[in-house]
């Protein structure tokens, strides 16, 4: 575990609490454990990165909230709360390693819940979260989760064996024993493996992903006029609309149909996905030299899952050294700069090497290991790539020598559903 050395920010009335070094090329995962606490864990190693307490009293001393001080404690040890309300004194702070990876598991959770081809609707998710959320000693995260879960799990058991889905399950049943539908859960995991009947039939799985061809696409890599990029920037667009693929290059399909004429941009939706909130989307070219709209559209379905966006152009694509495609939930929504553009797509890339490398079965169930550890490589080397070109070149350099954490495959993606 790195040490954390505090500062106070006077303006902004926060002690921030940070690592000699900044989180690395898959960015950071933040959580707020309690009010008045933020902290924030490189995904790639799970380390607490940063720790932002907001600390400032009514005449302007530093003063911390209670629940904030009990967490800091139970994270730093007894003396915490002294070091924090005295920066003067100040000195480095090392987090206890049990708490931290159990808070750091859930933040990793959480930002993984967001770009999942698995929908942040599955109860799976929320499960975990709230077992996650009771082990690190959060019992109003734990208990809201637990709920959220409840209902949806009851439809999804079978197949799940005595494993860490049972054992989540059943976490979920303990945190809402005051409802009915708890006790037909703890009696449906009871019957699982037993004589005594069979649970419920789950819901249908998500269409498996095949990982070789991914892997193969991005290896061709389809031909497109010099300087034309795309992404689905999951911060964009409105939360569970559309699914993600395995990698940036899938999150859309992006096809240029002449040199002088049209882009048709296809994106899938999300199981449920809210018609409203995708009729305020649009798909969009855009400058990021001058931050300009070249082109934008709305979707149309094209599918009961697949919906498609024609960009007319203005001119040829040629013309500009690189223009990107974006999907925007509103008109509204600023253009980014081309560094911008790179950063986001380098931490898509890196977000996608990580799900790689923990090879989730329920993805892509009929996908080999090494198809995994390929696309987790090349993922890396595309992550790469973007760093650099944003000009971060050590972010890049730890890109290339990435060397994988262990990590569990979350139960969402383990189970595909």
């Amino acid at each position: 575990m790195n040490d954390l050395t505090p500062s106070f920010e006077r303006e902004t009335g926060q002690v921030i609490l940070e690592t000699a070094l900044p989180a690395g090329p898959a960015g950071e995962a933040p959580l707020v454990p309690v009010p008045g606490l933020d902290l924030a864990f490189d995904r790639a190693d799970g380390c607490l990165c940063r720790v932002v307490v907001a600390a400032a009293g009514p005449d302007g001393s530093v003063v911390v909230g209670d629940q904030a001080a009990a967490m800091l404690v139970r994270l730093f040890g007894a003396d915490a709360p002294g070091v924090i309300t005295d920066p003067s004194g100040a000195h480095a702070l090392s987090p206890e390693p049990g708490l931290t990876q159990t808070l750091s598991s859930l933040a990793r959770l959480d930002a993984a819940r967001g770009t999942s081809p698995v929908p942040p609707g599955s109860p799976w998710w929320a499960a975990e979260a709230a077992e996650l959320a009771e082990r690190a000693g959060l019992p109003t995260r734990a208990r809201a989760e637990a709920h959220r879960a409840l209902a949806g799990l009851l439809g999804q058991l079978d197949g799940i064996g005595t494993g860490p889905a049972a054992r989540a399950a059943l976490a979920v049943a303990a945190l809402t024993a005051d409802q009915p539908a708890a006790a037909r859960l703890r009696e449906a995991l009871e019957a699982i493996g037993g004589p005594s009947g069979l649970p419920p039939a789950a819901a249908p799985p998500l269409p498996g992903f095949d990982v070789a061809a991914e892997v193969e696409s991005l290896d061709k890599d389809r031909v497109r006029p010099a300087g034309l990029r795309w992404m689905l920037d999951p911060g964009l667009v409105p939360e569970g609309l559309f699914r993600p693929g395995l990698s940036p290059h899938s999150d859309l399909a992006v096809g240029h149909e002449d040199a002088y004429g049209r882009v048709a941009v296809e994106a899938v939706l999300a199981p449920g996905a809210d018609r409203g909130a995708l009729g305020r989307c649009l798909a969009r070219l855009v400058d990021p030299a001058v931050r300009r709209v070249l082109a934008q559209a709305a979707f149309t379905r094209t599918a009961p899952d697949r919906v498609r966006a024609d960009l007319q152009l203005p001119f040829q694509l040629d013309e500009l050294p690189e223009t990107w495609i974006e999907v925007v939930q509103d008109k509204l929504t600023p253009v980014r700069s081309a560094r911008g553009h790179r950063i986001r797509r380098a931490l898509r890339w890196a977000d996608a090497a990580l799900r790689a490398e923990r090879a989730p079965a329920g993805l892509a169930p009929h996908s080999a290991p090494g198809d995994w550890a390929t696309l987790a490589a090349t993922a890396w080397d595309r992550c790469r790539r973007d760093w650099e070109a944003a000009g971060d070149t050590g972010r890049a350099t730890q890109a290339a020598r990435h060397q994988a954490v262990p990590q569990p495959a979350c139960l969402a993606e383990t189970l595909g559903r």
